[in-house]
């Protein structure tokens, strides 16, 4: 049986397994895991280093400066800063 062709992309994204593994790294408690807006302490020291090399990651991907890569908690919060 063929794979059907999957179009609920607003609901859940597949991602690549590249992303996959490197994203379940900070998802378990023998992994890097931290906060990175707490600035207090080491884990979020780290936690922050990630997300500004995922930053510039996306960045080099789209030909653009890493200060213009932002995230956001989804889309209305995206479409809102779009909008403004």
């Amino acid at each position: 049986m063929k794979k059907p062709i999957y179009l609920d992309y607003s609901a859940t994204t597949p991602v690549d397994p590249r992303v996959a593994e490197r994203l379940c790294a900070f998802l378990t408690t023998n992994g890097e895991f931290g906060n990175p807006a707490s600035r207090s302490h080491a884990y979020g020291w780290h936690a922050e280093q990630a997300v500004e090399q995922a930053r510039a990651d996306v960045a080099a991907l789209v030909n653009a400066d890493s200060k213009e890569i932002i995230w956001t908690s989804g889309a209305t919060e995206s479409d809102n800063l779009a909008i403004k």
